[in-house]
């Protein structure tokens, strides 16, 4: 479904159309859109739709809050946040891909251990970052929804909503990053005034109302610096 959503699908018809009439065939999508009903009904002979009721649940392991933000001020905010944190282990998820280029630079210009992935990141270096970020030799994971579908990495104490995703489907897929194996972890999310309506339909689609958290303050992480 996310190659389809990524504007593959004339590839798929390209190669689906070289294959055998008699294949058995297995299509998963997270969504049925006509366009994707379109390719079952033209490439698959006598298909049966299987559904699986989405739940939208979140784990209790993850503890949720969201900031009030202004744009400008989303990367002090970061800071703040990585510097109060013990061991800060986490995904920062941006909207596009300009966005995370954006901010990974200005926090490894800031010292922090950070890298970016996203779409334009080739697969071998793809692979590369993310066994620096299970190793934590990458501190901070700077990502686009589309390439972290593939994360599979335990331990997190944070995710990050630097922006938020298009749909709430996307929004439990982030924050299920963290509060995994058994593990507590922290899903922050960075609310800026052009986003209010969407993190309330957020909230109807989980069930679950998110409480506003308080950003630490300057003289917090100075006075944790210290010790």
């Amino acid at each position: 479904d996310e190659m389809l959503n990524m504007g593959f699908v004339d590839d798929i018809k390209e190669i689906l159309s070289k294959t055998s009439r008699d294949k058995h065939t297995l299509f998963f999508s997270a969504t049925m859109p006509k366009e994707i009903l379109k390719i079952a009904k033209t490439f698959m002979n006598d298909y049966e739709i299987v559904s699986v009721k989405s739940t939208n649940e979140t784990t209790n392991l993850t503890k949720q809050m969201y900031y009030n933000i202004k744009p400008k001020d989303r990367m002090e905010a970061l800071h703040r946040i990585i510097d109060i944190t013990d061991e800060f282990h986490g995904i920062v998820f941006c909207k596009t891909r300009l966005m995370v280029d954006e901010v990974t630079h200005k926090l490894i210009s800031s010292n922090y251990e950070a890298a970016a992935l996203h779409g334009d990141i080739s697969q071998g270096q793809r692979e590369k970052i993310l066994g620096s970020f299970r190793r934590k030799k990458v501190k901070v994971l700077v990502a686009t929804d589309v390439a972290a579908r593939g994360i599979d990495v335990n331990d997190l104490t944070h995710v990050i909503n630097f922006s938020l995703p298009q749909s709430p489907e996307s929004y439990v897929h982030r924050i299920g990053r963290t509060g995994r194996a058994g593990k507590e972890g922290i899903a922050i999310t960075f609310l800026i005034p052009s986003e209010k309506r969407k993190l309330r339909f957020i909230e109807r689609i989980v069930k679950q109302e998110l409480p506003k958290g308080t950003l630490p303050t300057i003289q917090e992480v100075l006075e944790l610096k210290k010790k």
